[in-house]
C-alpha cells in the first residue's frame, strides 16, 4: 500500500503539508472539547438536576367502609378539605355508651361533693333519737310502777291461793263425814291448783321487773343506738375528701374515654393538613372507591404538595466550596435554573440544604466531572416556578463561583 502510494505523494507535496495541518488542528480541538466539555468557564459551574417534590400520603387511623369520596385523582386540595368519609357505627354506639357512663359518673361525683341531703340527715337523726330511747328504756329496766303492780299480782294470787287451800280444806272435812260430794272436792283441788299458779306467775313477773333487762338485750340497743349515731354523724360530716377524690377520678375517667373515641370518630373523615404546603397540592393517586373497606393506617391518598418543590443536584466534591446555604443575595446561594423544554427562560433559586455525607453520582444524573468523584447532593428552592415544574422534569442549573 505504502508503495503504491509514494508515486503520488512526496515529502515536500503541498497535499502532505495540508493533511498534517488539518490533523493537528483536529487534536488540538479534540483536547479542547474533552477538556472543556460541555464548554466549562472558570466562573460558572453547571450542573445537571431533576425537579422533586414532596410526597405525603393521606389516611385514617381507624378502619372502615368507605361511605363518600369526595375528591379524585387531579384534583386540587387546599387545607382543611373533605376528602373522605368512613361509616363507624360501632364507634357511634360506643360513644353513646360511654356518654351514659360518664353521666352516671358525673352524678356519683356531684353526691359526694354535695354530700347527703337534709331530709336524709333527719331522718339519719330521728332513728338515732329512737335507738337511744330504746336503749335508755332497756337499760333504766321497768319503772317502778311496773313493779309496784308486779308485786301487787303477787299478793293478789296469794291471797286467791289462801282463799283456795281453805276452801279445799273445808271441803275435805265434809267429804269425809259424807257431807259433801266427790265433785266438790274435785273442784276445790282445781280451783287452788289454778290459784298456786297464778301465784307462781305473778312471783317470776315481780322477779323479773325487780332484776330489769338481760344483760344482751342492753348490749344489742346500745350497739344499735351507736350504729345509727355514727351514721348521723357521717351524713352530718359529709363525704370524705377521698371519696370525692375517687368520684372525680372515675368521672374524669369516663369524660376521657368519650372524648377518645370522638377522636376516633373525627378520624373517620379524612381531611388535608390545615398547613400552607397543602395550598395547591394535587392527588396524585386516590387508592379507593366508595364501598371499599380500608384498614386502619392504611395510606389512602398519595398527595403532591406544589408548594413543596425543590430541585436536586449532585456537585462534585470539588466543587463544593464555591456552594453554600442561604438566603442573601451571594453568589454561592443564588442559582439560575433552566427547563429542557424552555431553555431561554432562566428561573431563579437559592441553595436551602447541603448533604453532609457523600455519594456517587446516581446513574440518571450527568456530572461535569469524572464519575469517580464523590458528590454531594444539594437540594434549591426556586423562587418562581410559574407553574412551570413538574416532579420528575430534568432541569439545568448554574452557579456562579465567587
Amino acid at each position: 500500500m505504502r508503495g503504491s502510494l509514494r508515486p503520488f505523494l512526496g515529502a515536500g507535496d503541498p497535499l502532505v503539508k495540508r493533511v498534517v495541518v488539518i490533523g493537528a488542528l483536529l487534536a488540538v480541538a479534540a483536547v479542547a472539547l474533552f477538556l472543556y466539555w460541555p464548554f466549562r468557564s472558570s466562573k460558572e459551574l453547571r450542573i445537571a438536576g431533576i425537579v422533586e417534590v414532596q410526597e405525603v400520603r393521606l389516611g385514617s387511623k381507624v378502619g372502615g367502609r368507605v361511605a363518600e369520596l369526595f375528591v379524585r385523582e387531579g384534583a386540587q386540595l387546599h387545607p382543611g378539605m373533605k376528602l373522605l368519609r368512613l361509616e363507624a357505627p360501632e364507634l357511634e354506639n360506643q360513644k353513646k355508651q360511654l356518654q351514659a357512663r360518664e353521666v352516671a359518673a358525673k352524678a356519683d361525683y356531684d353526691r359526694a361533693l354535695a354530700g347527703a341531703r337534709a331530709e336524709e340527715k333527719r331522718a339519719a337523726e330521728a332513728a338515732t333519737a329512737a335507738a337511744k330511747a330504746r336503749y335508755d328504756r332497756i337499760a333504766f329496766g321497768w319503772r317502778e310502777e311496773e313493779k309496784r303492780w308486779a308485786v301487787s299480782e303477787l299478793e293478789t294470787a296469794s291471797a286467791e291461793l289462801k282463799q283456795a287451800l281453805d276452801d279445799y280444806q273445808r271441803l275435805y272435812e265434809l267429804y269425809q263425814s259424807k257431807s259433801a260430794a266427790k265433785a266438790d272436792i274435785d273442784a276445790a283441788l282445781g280451783a287452788r291448783d289454778r290459784a298456786r299458779g297464778r301465784v307462781n306467775a305473778a312471783k317470776a313477773k315481780a322477779d323479773m321487773y325487780q332484776l330489769g333487762n338481760r344483760p344482751e338485750d342492753v348490749f344489742e340497743a346500745k350497739a344499735e343506738w351507736e350504729k345509727l349515731k355514727a351514721k348521723a354523724d357521717e351524713l352530718n360530716a359529709g363525704s370524705r375528701v377521698e371519696d370525692i377524690a375517687l368520684a372525680q377520678a372515675k368521672w374524669q375517667e369516663a369524660k376521657a374515654k368519650v372524648e377518645e373515641v370522638e377522636i376516633s370518630l373525627k378520624e373517620a373523615t379524612v381531611f388535608a393538613p390545615d398547613s400552607y404546603e397543602f395550598k395547591d397540592a394535587i392527588v396524585e393517586i386516590a387508592s379507593v372507591r366508595v364501598g371499599d373497606l380500608v384498614t386502619a393506617n392504611q395510606p389512602i391518598f398519595r398527595v403532591l404538595c406544589a408548594n413543596d418543590m425543590w430541585v436536586k443536584v449532585f456537585v462534585p466534591e470539588t466543587e463544593l466550596a464555591y456552594v453554600k446555604v442561604g438566603t442573601s443575595n451571594s453568589p454561592a446561594s443564588i442559582v439560575d435554573v433552566t427547563l429542557d423544554g424552555l431553555p431561554n427562560k432562566t428561573f431563579k433559586g437559592r441553595v436551602i440544604q447541603v448533604s453532609n455525607v457523600s455519594e456517587f453520582t446516581p446513574r440518571n444524573v450527568q456530572s461535569v466531572d469524572q464519575r469517580r468523584f464523590q458528590v454531594f447532593g444539594v437540594r434549591i428552592a426556586v423562587d418562581e416556578t410559574d407553574g412551570r415544574f413538574h416532579a420528575g422534569m430534568a432541569t439545568a442549573v448554574k452557579l456562579q463561583k465567587e
